[in-house]
């Protein structure tokens, strides 16, 4: 009897593994999703939190044209001698997109200024595909309150470079030169493949 039953125990057993891995791979993939839109929304709400700030100053520069665009739609048109916003030159609109092909997975993103005029940067880097070694560089630009880029150069340098088959947290260091303002600072992060191809670019702010 124990001998006639195995086989078919054995085959509700596998089918039962099989269900729980798929939903497993299914789940898996969901809170993949849901980090990277929580920190695409939070990374939003920093700059929005940012943009209030400076519209509730006074002597911002510009103020009262872009109270005149949110409260009639109807903005001046640009001046073209006027350096653009830190806002405006980032990722997100149709000159400077931001990029996700989801060849990795950029998450956990923390940009902080630190004493000396330095900027410490952490985040995840995941590999969704385990059967593909993913190697390249990290590469980050920091633009200031005023519009002005620099793009930063760690130290050491190696550190930018990463070979994974899953997960890697890389943390890096920059020294930026003293006639940069890091107040209300952001940072544009690009993760780049080892063939030269951008596959990741956003716009993080910084924190003290």
């Amino acid at each position: 009897f124990i001998v006639v039953c195995l086989p078919f125990v054995c085959a509700a057993l596998g089918a039962q593994c099989w269900n729980l891995w798929t939903e497993n791979r299914r789940l898996v993939a969901d809170m993949e999703r849901f980090e990277t839109e929580s920190q695409a929304a939070a990374a939003r709400a920093d700059r929005l939190e940012k943009f209030e700030k400076i519209l509730d100053e006074d002597t911002v520069e510009g103020r009262e044209a872009v109270l005149r665009k949110l409260a009639h739609n109807d903005a001046p048109p640009p001046d073209e001698n006027q350096a653009p916003s830190a806002m405006e030159e980032g990722p997100g609109h149709q000159d400077f997109p931001a990029i996700d092909t989801g060849r990795v997975k950029v998450s956990n993103v923390q940009a902080r200024i630190t004493p000396g005029n330095r900027v410490r940067l952490a985040l995840d880097l995941r590999n969704p595909d385990n059967e593909k070694l993913l190697s390249g560089e990290i590469l980050a630009t920091l633009v200031t309150a005023r519009g002005e880029e620099y793009p930063l150069v760690f130290a050491p340098a190696e550190m930018a470079n990463f070979r994974i088959n899953r997960f890697k947290r890389s943390v890096l260091a920059a020294k930026v030169p003293n006639r940069f303002n890091l107040a209300n600072s952001e940072i544009i992060i690009e993760v780049k493949e080892s063939g030269g191809e951008t596959i990741y670019r956003n716009l993080f702010a910084t924190h003290e």
